[in-house]
């Protein structure tokens, strides 16, 4: 069976931003950061086969405000220093996730922010055949609750241990692949239903 992409996105955010919707003045989603998981399943358990991890530069707000650097630990400096312009960034994601013919599955909505930020900055959108999908579904299918948890602290509902801080996209994959690896070896969810489009 093909390996599957796990992939987090981390965007420009201010105090209040979450609860306005970004409806604010001048605010937009865009993509700080992005990363990602190739991902397969063998009897020892997940196998990470390839990482992704990019820097992004905003285009229509390009200094970061205090409050996402407080919450994710990106700065300015990174930015400026490391960090490439989101069409780089859309590109290698694509070709990561072998021209969108792998299944990718992300923590809430996060395919909807990259087609947004390709909208917004009038790139075009490729095409992943292989389809997104909502890895929250997967775990309430599972039996799961865990709408109330986000990604970067879902593996401590199972107290798996894990290094890195929450909101750093990087970490975030991180803790849904060994949250994931868990409930497959709990025997909760089978790994094909993974690789099968729904």
């Amino acid at each position: 069976m093909p390996p599957i992409v796990l992939f987090d996105t981390e965007f420009t955010a201010w105090p209040g931003s979450r609860e306005r919707n970004w409806r604010g003045p001048g605010e937009h989603r865009e993509v700080i950061q992005l990363a990602a998981l190739k991902i397969d399943y063998i009897s020892e358990g997940i196998q990470i086969e390839q990482s992704f991890n990019e820097l992004v530069c905003p285009a229509i707000n390009p200094t970061l405000s205090d409050y996402i650097v407080d919450l994710t630990g990106i700065t300015q400096h990174a930015l400026e220093n490391h960090g490439v312009d989101y069409a780089s960034a859309l590109k290698a994601f694509h070709q990561f996730t072998e021209q969108g013919q792998l299944r990718c599955f992300c923590w809430g909505k996060d395919d909807e922010v990259l087609m947004e930020n390709a909208r917004l900055l009038s790139l075009p959108q490729p095409e992943f055949g292989g389809g997104f999908e909502n890895l929250m579904d997967v775990f309430n299918r599972a039996g799961i609750a865990v709408n109330d948890v986000c990604s970067g602290d879902l593996h401590k509902v199972f107290q798996l241990p894990l290094k890195g801080e929450a909101h750093n996209a990087l970490h975030d994959v991180r803790s849904m692949a060994v949250s994931l690896e868990h409930i497959l070896a709990q025997g909760l969810l089978d790994w094909s239903e993974l690789t099968q489009t729904r």
